[in-house]
């Protein structure tokens, strides 16, 4: 199973100036806020040595039924006060947030040590000042048939099914996510988008290979291969069915 690392981070009733913007200022953007408590958080590792999941106890994320929201940059976090208050953490490259946890990813050259008790006392802070996560309306139902149509019985519609039963939950567990992008019939590749802690881990190829590929061949055999989805090169990517 996954080993759980002993750091907690306990936060005060009022977050600091500077961390994370203050329960008023919230309140006057338009945030639920909260009575403060005090919070604490749990880190727990990833394949990915650069990523780190960070669990606020007894608390939700986006919460059960959501969508994960993956955060590239800091520039792409405005509808989520709790992403950019963690980007404000030296270090921090990527957020990505899902039912009940934070998964963050640093630079590589940085170490853990550095970074996770910043990361923690952010989101302890956030917590405890009874913040809103995103805002309203940002958050989707986490269903992978409310972006796509396909015809019911046909070969996207039992991988969407597969994935979102199977596949994603699974995924989910080691801090990341998987994004059906799309099926090429005449090679049977499939591809689909990495986020979170598979994204750009150096497991990521060995999980597609041999986790995902083995269940889609058994209750799909049409698919032949799974690889993953590059916007800029997905044409390209054909070479690695062969």
């Amino acid at each position: 199973g996954r080993a759980a690392w002993s750091i907690a981070a306990s936060a005060p009733l009022a977050p600091p100036g500077g961390a994370v913007a203050s329960a008023a200022a919230a309140s006057a953007a338009g945030w639920r806020v909260g009575r403060p408590r005090h919070i604490s958080v749990t880190a727990e590792p990833t394949p990915n040595p650069d990523s780190v999941m960070f669990y606020p106890l007894s608390r939700d994320v986006l919460g059960d039924g959501t969508k994960t929201i993956s955060f590239l940059n800091k520039h792409a976090c405005a509808d989520s006060p709790l992403a950019a208050a963690i980007f404000k953490v030296k270090g921090v490259s990527e957020v990505l947030l899902g039912a009940h946890h934070v998964t963050v990813k640093k630079s590589s050259n940085l170490d853990w040590e550095l970074v996770q008790p910043n990361v923690e006392l952010v989101i302890a802070q956030f917590y405890a000042a009874g913040l809103q996560v995103v805002k309203e309306g940002v958050a989707e139902r986490d269903s992978a048939f409310a972006q796509h149509s396909f015809d019911p019985g046909s070969l996207e519609a039992q991988i969407l099914q597969l994935l979102e039963e199977r596949v994603r939950p699974f995924v989910q567990q080691d801090g990341g996510d998987v994004e059906f992008a799309k099926f090429d019939h005449e090679g049977g590749t499939l591809h689909l988008r990495m986020h979170g802690s598979c994204s750009g881990c150096p497991k990521s190829s060995v999980t597609l290979q041999h986790g995902i590929k083995n269940l889609m061949e058994h209750y799909i055999p049409e698919v032949k291969e799974v690889v993953a989805f590059e916007e800029d090169v997905a044409e390209d990517l054909s070479y690695l069915s062969h």
